[in-house]
């Protein structure tokens, strides 16, 4: 018992720390805890502005400040993935703003965009990540995103 935890624990540190069954393959969409697991050559980062983008990466900035794209803008945020990865097909989206965009939309809304982008990503050949802490979650709004994964 002790071996299968001790196991489970090194193959989730191994894989990136994320929060998906640590023995499941890696699919379309996956929830992880850091840009660490994120292991793509071309990315699309979506963000707060003031976050340093990594070298290589693309990003999208998502605030209230004029000049970025509103957190209640969904349609608009989904079409500039949705262009980008029509450019660069097979490109990662990473998303590291979900509770932001709660905040400002509610879960149900949050939940149709992800919908929506996991599709986009998926018919492009790409794979879409989530940033996030289970603990932020209600356990019910942690378990359909959970539901997401693959």
């Amino acid at each position: 018992m002790v071996v299968k935890a001790l196991t489970s624990m090194l193959i989730q540190a191994w894989a990136g720390n994320s929060y998906s069954s640590p023995l499941r393959s890696p699919g379309y969409f996956n929830i992880i805890g850091s840009r660490e697991a994120v292991r793509e050559g071309s990315v699309l980062l979506v963000t707060r502005p003031g976050r340093e983008v990594p070298p290589g990466w693309k990003a999208l900035f998502v605030s209230t400040v004029p000049g970025f794209i509103g957190p209640r803008e969904l349609p608009k945020l989904l079409h500039s993935i949705i262009d980008e990865l029509k450019k660069n097909p097979g490109t990662a989206v990473v998303l590291e703003c979900p509770e932001y965009m709660v905040l400002h939309n509610g879960f149900r809304s949050f939940l149709r965009f992800l919908n929506a982008l996991r599709d986009h990503v998926m018919l492009t050949g790409g794979r879409l990540y989530l940033i996030t802490d289970p603990s932020v979650w209600k356990e019910r709004e942690f378990a359909l995103l959970r539901r997401m994964e693959g």
